[in-house]
């Protein structure tokens, strides 16, 4: 019996002396200025720890996101190199089109916007390059537009990402081709109009310049299907993916037509349009 008192008074000490230590910190912290600066200082260099070992477990849970945006990024090098090196072996950075009448003149932009209807980029290069209006502007990953109005070292360039701006376009597996245009909503995806209900389209088709002008040479890659849908029972509209992702471009191509000029010449004398 005499065991279980002596018990007691020392659990009542313990007690006792644990509260007294925490009134005496609290007492310093608020008397003392150091002391309160050395308490804050250690609580701040723990947290510092705690979003350190945050943010490593966030990276670690990142990387997967972080290895799919490489394999995308390879694909894209894979799909530009083609280009590059043509451009490379040539002079004065224009090379032309071993397939036909093309030649292409290589520009940085200087400007540009994306959150409009009608957007625009300003390119480096203007008349004393051989830029004129109405050549078309492209890049290893599609159509990016078509020049407006030029001075001497810019050229002014109506961006595809236009809602007043189409292009002929065709579908690589079947050869239909018809209207592609942004819908001016989002600046991954256009729609492609006056498509054919037999073409056979299906998602993951892919989709390139037709050839059916005199501004943009043919097979230039555009995108992907993500959706077709039959519009009154006579044609498909069908969502395209686009492969350029114009919040990242800096360099084009100006991209000129070595015949436009007989091929206009030809069309008006036939009392036609393009």
């Amino acid at each position: 019996m005499t065991g279980r008192p002596a018990l007691v008074r020392t659990a009542v000490t313990v007690l006792v002396f644990i509260a007294l230590e925490v009134l005496c910190l609290v007492m310093i912290a608020n008397n003392s200025v150091v002391q309160r600066y050395k308490i804050l200082g250690e609580i701040r260099e723990t947290q510092a720890s705690l979003w350190q070992r945050t943010s490593e477990i966030r990276s670690y849970f990142s990387l997967k996101k972080d290895n799919r945006a490489l394999v995308q990024e390879n694909e894209d090098l894979r799909r530009q190199l083609s280009l590059y090196e043509a451009l490379a072996s040539q002079p004065d950075s224009v090379f032309h089109n071993l397939q036909g009448s093309y030649s292409y003149t290589a520009a940085d932009i200087v400007k540009s916007t994306r959150g409009k209807q009608h957007n625009y980029l300003l390119i480096n290069k203007g008349s004393r390059a051989g830029i004129t209006e109405g050549m078309g502007v492209v890049s290893p990953n599609g159509v990016v537009g078509i020049i407006d109005a030029v001075s001497d070292h810019y050229a002014y360039v109506i961006s595809f990402l236009n809602t007043e701006q189409s292009i002929s376009a065709r579908l690589t597996k079947s050869d239909h081709f018809g209207l592609l245009r942004w819908e001016g909503v989002n600046p991954h995806k256009a729609t492609l109009t006056e498509i054919s209900l037999y073409c056979g389209a299906a998602v993951g088709d892919s989709v390139a310049t037709s050839g059916h002008s005199s501004i943009f040479p043919p097979d230039i890659p555009i995108g992907v299907i993500s959706k077709v849908k039959p519009v009154s029972g006579l044609y498909l509209s069908l969502e395209i993916d686009l492969f350029q992702d114009f919040s990242s471009l800096r360099h084009v191509y100006v991209v000129a037509n070595d015949d436009r000029e007989e091929i206009e010449e030809l069309i008006e004398e036939g009392g036609g349009q393009e």
